[in-house]
């Protein structure tokens, strides 16, 4: 017989992280959030800067993530006091001890406006090699959005990096390739089985977005074309967005389906550009006559009045669903 189909809401919204009354320096154990070492100012490098040339600045704060464990990865950049219009990279990148290459990499990336702080959430789970633990720090990069001349931005002391949880007892995540979306998409796509014993599950979803305007871009892997349908002639794109996360029956049909609430949109303009979008689910009831298994991603829509723009790849835009 098909299990009835459920439908219920969960936690809306942006997510707003609450700190530990505990801040310390250095590495953290769970749930402590470390605080950055070197806040302060930073020239901003030109417009015109090659994507090569662009530095990472390290802005001294890290975990520590042992040996074959799976954390649960929070890092806010806020920076204020703008001079210009500014490109910023906020990257939490994860290497073995005493190595340069890179074991895994988080990334969020916003054009800053001046007058006021502005704050980058980038997170995401990390698994450590079963033969090595994973020093994950915080870099910063800055570029003029405005003029190919160095400007000056300030990166304020309360941005940090935090392990959530401790060790993530189940947790299945998937980035998202970059993707045009002109009308409507479905992405950060996750499959996931809660693991017996486990009476809910918790799901993220974020999204680094980029308004299509102007002249077409050049390149085979570029998106933002007229000749791909793209709308480039207004000024903002509004997206819209909905987490939706599918608990099946047996037989593979949806059993229980949960949102954030309805689509909700959020206009990013021009002048933005790039954007990130921080979602979230929690304690997402499991229903005992439904299976265990799930299926989450995120709905997005394009509004036909505004630009197209583009999800962006490159491990900016994350799904996951786990049990803490």
């Amino acid at each position: 017989m098909r299990t009835k189909r459920l439908s219920t809401v969960a936690g809306v919204g942006l997510l707003a992280i609450a700190l530990s009354a505990v801040v310390l320096p250095g590495t953290a154990s769970a749930a402590d959030p470390v605080l950055i070492t070197n806040s302060g100012g930073y020239s901003t490098q030109p417009s015109g800067t090659d994507p090569k040339d662009k530095v990472n600045r390290p802005l001294g704060a890290q975990v520590t993530i042992p040996a074959g464990q799976t954390r649960y990865l929070n890092s806010k950049l806020t920076v204020d006091n703008v001079r210009e219009i500014s490109e910023v990279s906020h990257l939490v990148l994860c290497r073995r001890p005493g190595q340069p290459a890179e074991v895994a990499r988080l990334i969020s990336g916003q054009n800053v406006l001046t007058g006021g702080a502005t704050s980058l959430l980038t997170r995401g789970f990390v698994t450590a090699p079963a033969d090595s633990l994973l020093h994950c720090e915080v870099y910063g990069q800055f570029v003029n959005h405005t003029a190919n001349q160095p400007g000056r931005l300030e990166v304020m002391p309360s941005s940090y990096i935090q392990d959530m949880h401790g060790p993530t007892a189940a947790v299945r995540q998937t980035f998202n390739a970059k993707v045009l979306v002109n009308t409507k998409a479905r992405v950060n796509s996750v499959s996931f089985t809660a693991p017996a014993g486990a009476t809910a599950v918790q799901a993220i979803s974020d999204l680094n977005v980029t308004v299509c305007y102007g002249e077409d871009e050049e390149g085979e892997r570029k998106l933002c074309k007229r000749s791909l349908k793209a709308r480039m002639d207004g000024r903002s794109s509004l997206v819209g967005t909905q987490l939706v996360m599918e608990q099946l029956a047996a037989d593979g049909s949806v059993c229980k389906t949960t949102t954030n609430g309805d689509l909700a949109g959020v206009n990013v303009t021009t002048t933005i550009h790039h954007f990130k979008i921080n979602k979230y689910l929690i304690n997402v009831p499991i229903v005992a006559n439904c299976s265990r298994d799930f299926v989450f991603y995120t709905r997005v829509t394009a509004n036909s009045g505004s630009n197209s723009f583009v999800v962006e790849g490159n491990n900016q835009s994350v799904g996951a669903v786990f049990v803490p």
